[in-house]
C-alpha cells in the first residue's frame, strides 16, 4: 500500500482546494492552463511532465494532462502535517 493510500485509509489524507475540485475529471488540460492556475511558468509544468511527476500524454511534443491526474498530483504535492508524517514513518 502506498503512503498516500495509507493516509487516505486512516482519514489523514489532504484535501485539495475547491478551485481544483470543481474541474471535471475528464477535462484535458494544457501546461499553459495549469501554469495559469498555479501561477508558475508553463515550462515548469512541462518539466514536471517530462520528469514523470505530473502524468501527461505527449503528442508531437505537446503535453496534455487529464484533470484527474492533475488533481491527484495536487493532493500528493501538499505538505504533510505532523500526524501525517508520523503515520508514514511507522
Amino acid at each position: 500500500m502506498s503512503q498516500y493510500n495509507l493516509l487516505i485509509e486512516m482519514g489523514l489524507g489532504s484535501e485539495i482546494n475547491e478551485k481544483f475540485k470543481s474541474i471535471p475529471d475528464q477535462t484535458m488540460l494544457s501546461p499553459s492552463a495549469i501554469a495559469k492556475m498555479l501561477n508558475v511558468h508553463k515550462e515548469t509544468v512541462r518539466r514536471w511532465c517530462r520528469e514523470g511527476k505530473l502524468p501527461a500524454y505527449n503528442w508531437g511534443g505537446k503535453y496534455v494532462i487529464c484533470a484527474s491526474d492533475f488533481k491527484k498530483f495536487m493532493e500528493l504535492s501538499k505538505n504533510l502535517g505532523p500526524a501525517q508524517k508520523q503515520v508514514i514513518n511507522i
